[in-house]
């Protein structure tokens, strides 16, 4: 039995083709886990990586906590089923069932037990005998899984052994194989591009896509949450319907305009869930499963808030069910209803369906990324204030003080006394804390259940959105109780409008070196020398030349604020004047610098990259968007704007922010936030004051007037007073 930990793995081959992306993942002892994606994903690298077969260009893998990166696939106690089966032709079943053994020297008696154990189990006993040539397709993939079990190997490892079979036997051989991972209670890996097969035989399934992990979860999770469009539009078939709406609220409620006709109501239920409520008003992409698209007449009237007219194109009766192909006003390609058979339906037709909206999911149409559900981090905005000798975030009630060391990783130095927007992953938010340490108060409203864990989503003074804290699945939960959660500031980041990293996960080189840089008739030379003697140069032709009217040639400057340094003097090369692009390399050829990969810290398409470079004091750092193609270890070509060369000493956001200015302008920033902050308060306090009964309101603006009234009136005279019965008062009953 086994547990295995994959660690930042990367497989890069010769030319720069990555196969395999910052590939993370802890399998736990028993697990059936399906690697699943599109052909050339990735799935089977990262199989033969586990394997021994492939090296593993960068990263750990961790068998039972023994780090295996170097060694050979005999010791690692796994086995391996092949798609080809890879049988010995000439052999015997048996024989190719205890080959196996028989190298590593077991005993004959031993040999033939776990040989007849293994058929016995697979159903095959009566094949021992008979040789591959003589075995369908189904016996010669039971024989290949006899193979490995009769080594009881610590991890199983499948690469697509059903995909050569036939429909019948595909079905027939994975319930074989989940009846042997369920026998046998040990760690099973399984490489198939068919979702059914996913679906079915996985505990968990890791999505890939371009060699890069797009989700991993449950078979039920991924289905319900997908992380990303692909992972919605992967599993699935038909697959989900998506189209593209605007989110607008009226009157209390959330609805999709889809084209110029058609509007569903988003029920409060899934609207509670958006990640991000800045997205009303915005394009966004809907997405509804065929499944959830019904044209039973009583749904239809139950619901006319979320019925779309359509109009049948195509129709596939399959004999349980049929499958509607309908044209959409909005919607350029077809949208499809799997419904009852027992409709009879004509070209043609024009139907209402209603669109079961408490089970849409909602996208970026940018990204791509989900706007419902658990995020990778919850995105707050938030303001990033220079007070009490370092930088503090501050929103709401809360005030999370940066440690330098977190300082010093920060990228961008126009954070500081300016807004940002905070991310905090779900799972770096605490039950418990030690004095000191940052938290975050609020009000725990509902929660969902993930296979993992419990997401409690908790209204936080300060943030328009919920803040959605991970509990244990065995924590308690009751609704409307307030909730103290503590913050792991080491896993926080920040992120710009447009939702570039801030925070790098190691500190920033500062890309600082001594130089020159002379203009000689528009061409600047850049020539700089490291403290331990190395050097580089680069060159820039600061001028175009351009024909006038007269076809006379004439040079014209392209900026005119290039700095100049005609003695040496330090400088520095700012990390986001860097681009790896062909088109930035091609332009400017004689501005590019080569050097080694020495740390790669990505994150979606982006990357924060530490190169080893002559000429620069330590390492360089380059900020890279739309990063790809290159692996810790290789050589790299980066291009350098000319605008990136600065001429002065670097000063860290840490030294920045500790400056007298920075602190006392972030001072005010922080008198200015508290004071909105109460300000904020008194209209939240006036708020929940109960109103006045109309009636008590106007006695008491009308008994004002009529004294003055009483007063100026003469005094009447006294009468007799009237005989009254008295009133008895009701007596309060004693609790």
């Amino acid at each position: 039995m086994a547990s295995l930990s994959l660690k930042h793995i990367y497989k890069v081959y010769s030319g720069g083709v990555r196969a395999v992306s910052d590939f993370n993942l802890d399998i736990d002892d028993k697990e059936f886990i399906v690697f699943v994606g599109p052909s050339g994903c990735g799935k089977s690298t990262t199989l033969r990586m586990i394997a021994g077969l492939e090296d593993i260009s960068s990263g750990e893998l961790y068998i039972d906590d023994k780090l295996v990166n170097d060694v050979e696939p005999k010791d690692r106690d796994i086995a391996m089923v092949f798609q080809n089966y890879a049988l010995y032709p000439h052999m015997t079943v048996y024989d190719n069932m205890a080959f196996g053994l028989r190298l590593r020297h077991v005993p004959s008696k031993v040999i033939d037990e776990k040989v007849q154990e293994a058929a016995s189990i697979l159903g095959i006993q009566h094949l021992l005998s008979r040789r591959p040539k003589a075995l369908s397709g189904g016996q010669r993939q039971r024989v290949a899984l006899g193979r490995a079990i009769v080594r009881e190997p610590k991890v199983f490892l499948l690469d697509e052994p059903l995909s050569n079979l036939d429909a019948k036997l595909r079905v027939q051989m994975r319930t074989e194989i989940t009846k042997i991972h369920h026998r046998l209670a040990t760690t099973f890996i399984y490489v198939t591009h068919d979702q059914t097969e996913a679906m079915t035989m996985g505990t968990r399934i890791v999505v890939m896509k371009d060699g890069i992990v797009q989700q991993v979860d449950t078979p039920t999770t991924l289905y319900d949450n997908p992380a990303n469009l692909f992972v919605a539009c992967f599993l699935g078939s038909p697959q989900m319907n998506i189209f593209k709406a605007k989110l607008v609220e009226e009157n209390g409620n959330l609805y999709a305009l889809i084209g110029e006709t058609n509007k569903v109501m988003i029920p409060k239920s899934r609207a509670l869930r958006i990640i991000d409520n800045s997205i009303i008003g915005s394009e966004v992409l809907l997405g509804i499963r065929p499944e959830d698209v019904h044209y039973e007449q009583a749904l239809v009237d139950a619901h006319p808030e979320s019925v779309i007219e359509a109009t049948i194109d195509v129709i596939e009766n399959l004999g349980n069910e049929t499958i509607l192909y309908l044209n959409v006003e909005g919607k350029e390609d077809y949208t499809i209803s799997r419904v009852n058979s027992r409709y009879t339906f004509e070209q043609g037709e024009k139907v209402k369906m209603y669109l079961a909206t408490d089970h849409a999911h909602l996208f970026d149409p940018t990204t791509e990324f989900t706007l419902m559900g658990v995020p990778d981090y919850n995105l707050i905005p938030a303001q990033a204030v220079a007070v009490e000798g370092t930088l503090a975030v501050m929103f709401g009630d809360t005030v999370i003080k940066l440690p330098e060391e977190l300082l010093n990783r920060i990228t961008d130095k126009s954070v500081i006394n300016n807004q940002v927007l905070l991310g905090i992953p779900p799972t770096a938010l605490k039950a418990e804390g030690e004095e000191g340490d940052a938290y975050i108060e609020g009000v725990a409203e509902f929660y969902d259940n993930y296979p993992r864990f419990k997401a409690v989503y908790a209204a936080v003074p300060g943030m328009k959105n919920y803040l959605i804290v991970s509990r244990p699945l065995d924590s308690e939960f009751v609704g409307g109780e307030k909730i103290k959660t503590y913050v792991d500031i080491s896993k926080i980041q920040l992120f710009s409008a447009d939702g570039e990293r801030l925070i790098a996960d190691a500190p920033l080189a500062g890309n600082t070196t001594k130089g020159t840089i002379a203009n000689v008739n528009g061409t600047f030379g850049y020539r700089f020398a490291a403290d331990n003697g190395t050097k580089n140069k680069m060159s820039f032709d600061n001028y175009t030349i351009e024909a006038d009217e007269s076809g006379v040639k004439q040079h014209k400057t392209k900026f005119d604020d290039l700095q100049t340094a005609d003695v040496e003097t330090p400088m520095y090369i700012m990390p986001r004047g860097m681009a790896i692009d062909k088109e930035s390399l091609a332009q400017t050829p004689k501005m590019v610098l080569t050097g080694i990969i020495k740390h790669l810290d990505e994150y979606r398409k982006d990357a924060i990259v530490t190169v080893e470079m002559a000429g620069i004091n330590g390492d360089l750092t380059a900020i890279i968007r739309n990063f790809a193609g290159y692996n810790t270890g290789d050589k790299i070509k980066l291009a350098v704007n000319p605008h990136a060369v600065v001429v002065g000493e670097y000063e860290s956001v840490a030294a920045v922010v500790t400056s007298e200015a920075a602190q006392n302008e972030g001072e005010v920033r922080r008198k200015e936030i508290e004071a909105a902050r109460a300000k904020e308060k008194e209209l939240e306090a006036a708020a929940k004051q109960p109103a006045k009964p109309k009636k008590e309101q106007a006695a008491t603006t009308a008994e004002p007037a009529e004294k003055a009234e009483a007063a100026k009136k003469p005094a009447a005279k006294a009468k007799p007073a009237a005989r009254t019965t008295a009133v008895k008062r009701p007596t309060a009953k004693k609790k």
